[in-house]
């Protein structure tokens, strides 16, 4: 894969606010490609350099008050608040010492930088250097490792060399539209069927450098699914190149191989396609995908998200639909995701439940599934 793909991914992650880190030896391109792209995608961007900083720099510093003590934002972190959106660059990661490192865990994951709240649309990006090609770096703990989608920049001699004697182009840009997020559901759906049948949700490597890199953990398959969607949203279908590489950067590449591996035998219809023709659009035949199919169709169906109530109660009634006829058709297949929709069934929808569920209530009963409503 040429820079190209990992260039991609990166903007991806960007856009979608998923904490990206990219690996790669001193003096490569990580922060100028960052620092090129931060105009096209329309964000400010301040580099921070973790190797020279203190914990409290990201804890915030201690200013007394009257009554209580304020643990007061650093420079950059009011800068993006004040933007209200805008990217972090968090240089020199892993050169930084472990207490500095982790004094990172609250501003990535829950966005606070001492007692300031930063934009939900702050995108974390981070640097580093592989400990093997700089004595001074240290190995990420599984902790902080677990919380990025971390990818090895390249280093593409061709292009480097066509940059020297041309100039330096702006990077192209792959850019995510307003309404990705619709793709989510489906995405998570397709994740969860896939653990269903492999034990991978939780696979912490043994050793200590393993650790520092992507591992598979619910957290990082969220990413994945998160990723996936945005990605397809910006052109990248799921089984690209950069969208391997974003799925690889996030659960790791021997979790990422056996999910490609159970993908590619799929070839699944999209779930909107289900719920916008119930009762015409074609069943798949295998189990592994008539599974995989409902798992997608009852996410979508769900999505509170994107999709007002009014909205979701015919897309609910229509995953029903789909399912009632896959449970006659095949039985108990279909219970794991008739016991999901039960359980998140709309106020609106009530015991007012489509024919293609009345028919399949003897199974439900058998199964103990009821119909719960959701608040």
């Amino acid at each position: 894969m040429g820079i190209e793909t990992h260039l991609a991914a990166a903007q991806i992650c960007i856009q979608a606010r998923v904490p990206l880190f990219l690996w790669g030896g001193s003096g490569i391109g990580k922060t100028a490609n960052i620092e090129a792209s931060a105009p096209s995608l329309g964000e400010p961007l301040w580099v921070i350099i973790l190797s020279i900083r203190e914990p409290s720099d990201q804890g915030g510093l201690p200013v007394v008050r009257a009554e209580w003590v304020e643990m007061h934002p650093p420079k950059w972190a009011k800068e993006l608040i004040k933007a209200g959106h805008g990217i972090a660059f968090w240089d020199e990661f892993n050169t930084s010492p472990p207490a500095v490192q982790n004094s990172m865990l609250r501003v990535v994951q829950d966005g606070w930088a001492g007692d300031a709240k930063l934009p939900e649309n702050t995108s974390h990006v981070a640097a580093g250097n592989p400990p093997h090609l700089n004595t001074g770096a240290y190995h990420l703990n599984a902790a902080i490792s677990n919380r990025w989608c971390q990818i090895d920049w390249p280093v593409d001699r061709l292009a480097w060399c066509d940059g020297m004697v041309a100039g330096w182009p702006t990077p192209e840009t792959r850019l995510v539209p307003p309404e990705w997020k619709n793709r989510v559901p489906s995405k998570r759906g397709l994740v969860a069927s896939f653990i269903r049948r492999k034990d991978l949700l939780y696979k912490p490597p043994a050793s200590a450098a393993e650790q520092g890199r992507s591992w598979p953990s619910p957290r990082t398959w969220t990413m994945a699914a998160t990723l996936s969607a945005a990605a397809e949203a910006a052109g990248c279908e799921q089984k690209s190149a950069v969208t391997r590489l974003l799925v690889e950067g996030c659960v790791g590449g021997p979790a990422m191989s056996e999910f490609y591996t159970w993908l590619v035998a799929l070839d699944l219809r999209d779930p909107e396609e289900y719920l916008a023709d119930p009762l015409g659009c074609p069943l798949p035949k295998r189990q592994d995908q008539i599974m995989a199919t409902l798992d997608g169709v009852a996410a979508a169906s769900l999505d509170t998200v994107n999709h007002k109530r009014k909205a979701m109660v015919g897309r609910y009634r229509g995953a029903w639909k789909v399912l009632g006829r896959i449970i006659k058709a095949q039985g108990d297949i279909g219970i794991p995701a008739a016991r999901i929709l039960a359980a998140h069934m709309p106020a609106e929808v009530e015991r007012d439940l489509p024919e293609e569920v009345l028919d399949i209530l003897p199974i439900l009963e058998a199964a103990n599934i009821s119909f719960a409503r959701s608040a």
